[in-house]
């Protein structure tokens, strides 16, 4: 599930630390390396000090992240001293998770420890011509070096709390370079268990910047490397989305600031985009400027409403229906409402979504059946966004028939976002009770047959809107024909109640 992470000022954290006699606090300073022009690996020293508790010594890194492989592995010279000197280190692996999904290594004390514990390491880039995945691992552009905490990190995951702290080496970076984190630039504190630095972007380097100091309204962006588009005009319509995503959701107020990462590669794997709390990576090929290009808008558009739709707690891969389908659903209508994107786009989008569900043969796979075939194919892994999208059009249709027009899915969701906020557990029970209130006896059975069980099925008359029309269709998949449903444009409707809708 993301949740927004709690951010500390400096004079905060030494304030709570003060008034705690055992206060745990995990420091990590990060020395990004290079060769020549390049960053090859960013050195990490790390001390956890205040640690309560007999729990073993232990640390953990994923062998593979999210279809990243090798992270563990490129994890080189990996030491851990306490007040009595070294200490040695058992490492074992989890058994191998289906589909691309994480595991981890775990290195394990031979020995008690006494703390302050000081934990130095070095880790590798990721190397080019890397399996594509999202763009987890840390990868070298533009003078500088990206990625996610799950990319690099060796964590201490036998304690559960404290406050956490990020300073940068920017010794061996270019002159003017500046490091920055999802939860702050430069020396930044985060509450919570060392841990939650995992779900974090990083970069460090010669930086573009959007606003050049500062933020706009909370939303704030960098990037490293050649853009084929200009990237700080990007992220001034991405701040101006943001601000209307907040008005028009009505959650989340006032919104949390923000921060964008655009890195432009010149080596695959690219990796595409990904939100982590409070924050996405946008990760593409570099290129030369193209004084006309824009950049991926509906991209930047779905990632950042993410802050919004957060997840749900299920099994992996099978939750993507929520974190995903309701994602999908609300990036094509809401930026429609606001004019950030044409009426002629919002149907191509809408038909897109059709095709992603009724166009593949995967279609009637259940939701356990695709989270296996994981990152192996992006069709079948995109089933369950696009199938998700269409229950919840449908959802949101039935909803303001039965209401009257005076109710639509966002509403209905407000109570169920503001829970989960309060640390309620958000899961598939709390699902199957929501929709049996809002629709009825049936709809929990309705719901576990359409999404989990693969059930194939027709969204009732509305969804989308009344500017475009469910019309039977036919796809073709590797040979196999597949009968269907797209959208056409609805002759008569004034673009204004489409935009309105």
């Amino acid at each position: 599930m993301i949740r927004p992470v709690l951010l500390l000022s400096a004079g905060a954290v030494a304030a709570a630390l003060a008034g705690a006699a055992r206060a745990q606090i995990f420091e990590a300073s990060f020395k990004p390396l290079r060769q020549g022009d390049e960053v090859t690996a960013i050195e990490v020293r790390s001390v956890l000090s205040g640690v309560s508790g007999d729990a073993p010594f232990s640390l953990a890194a994923p062998v593979v992240y999210a279809g990243v492989p090798g992270i563990a592995d490129r994890v080189q010279d990996l030491t851990v001293t306490d007040p009595q000197g070294q200490v040695a280190l058992t490492a074992t692996d989890d058994p191998p998770a289906p589909g691309g999904f994480p595991y981890f290594r775990h290195w394990k004390a031979q020995r008690p420890v006494s703390y302050p514990v000081t934990i130095r390491y070095r880790s590798l880039v990721q190397p080019a011509g890397s399996r594509q995945g999202p763009p987890f691992g840390i990868r070298p552009s533009g003078g500088g070096v990206s990625g996610a905490g799950s990319g690099f990190l060796v964590i201490p995951e036998h304690v559960k709390g404290g406050v956490s702290r990020v300073q940068w080496d920017l010794t061996d970076m270019p002159a003017g370079s500046t490091g920055i984190a999802s939860f702050g630039e430069g020396t930044a504190q985060v509450k919570g268990p060392p841990a939650r630095l995992m779900q974090s972007w990083y970069m460090a380097g010669p930086v573009g910047r959007y606003p050049a100091h500062g933020q706009d309204h909370g939303f704030s962006a960098a990037w490293l490397g050649s853009s084929p588009f200009d990237p700080a005009v990007d992220a001034a319509w991405s701040a101006q989305l943001y601000t209307f995503i907040a008005k028009d959701l009505r959650y989340l107020q006032p919104p949390p600031p923000y921060r964008v990462f655009m890195r432009f590669l010149d080596t695959p794997p690219v990796g595409g985009g990904t939100a982590l709390p409070n924050s996405f990576m946008l990760s593409q090929a570099s290129a030369p400027r193209d004084p006309g290009a824009v950049g991926p808008r509906r991209t930047l558009a779905h990632e950042m409403m993410h802050q919004w739709t957060g997840g749900i707690e299920a099994p992996q891969g099978v939750s993507s229906w929520f974190s995903e389908g309701l994602n999908t659903y609300l990036t094509a209508v809401v930026p429609k409402r606001g004019g950030f994107t044409s009426l002629g786009d919002y149907a191509a989008e809408v038909n897109e979504i059709a095709e992603g569900y009724y166009g593949v043969a995967a279609r009637t796979w259940t939701a356990e059946r695709i989270a296996k075939a994981g990152f192996g194919d992006e069709k079948i892994r995109h089933v369950p966004y696009n199938r998700g999208a269409l229950y919840f059009a449908d959802l949101d249709a039935r909803i303001r028939a039965k209401s009257g027009g005076k109710r639509r899915l966002e509403d209905a969701l407000q109570p169920l976002f503001a829970a989960r906020q309060a640390g309620q557990r958000f899961d598939h029970a709390a699902w199957r009770a929501f929709v049996v209130r809002e629709l009825g006896e049936g709809a929990d059975q309705e719901f576990e047959d359409r999404i989990l069980n693969g059930v194939l099925f027709t969204p009732v008359t509305g969804v989308f809107g009344p500017c475009v029309t469910l019309t039977p269709k036919t796809y073709t998949q590797d040979g196999q024909t597949l009968e269907g449903y797209g959208f056409t444009r609805q002759a008569g409707v004034p673009d204004s109640v489409c935009k309105a809708w």
